[in-house]
């Protein structure tokens, strides 16, 4: 996908491609439309990197409560 913005739109505002990578990313996590390792991906960081960028946002990783149950289940599987 390409995406064109034409440049008046963007006048005083400082971006670089990296930067709208991370916000597209971090835009499309918020909207639970993709998984941290997929937004990770988009953003083309590693995903401790992305987590990083979540916490100085002070944005909340998406982790339920049956979340935390089916990571418990598959760790009793393990052992």
């Amino acid at each position: 996908m390409t995406i064109t913005i034409p440049g008046e739109k963007l006048a005083d505002v400082s971006l670089s491609e990296q930067d709208a990578l991370v916000d597209v990313a971090i835009g499309l996590y918020k909207r639970e439309q993709v998984s941290i390792g997929r937004a990770a991906e988009i953003a083309g960081l590693p995903t401790p990197q992305f987590l990083d960028e979540l916490g100085r946002r002070r944005i909340p990783v998406n982790y339920e409560v049956e979340d935390l149950r089916q990571d418990l289940d598959a760790l009793k599987n393990l052992g």
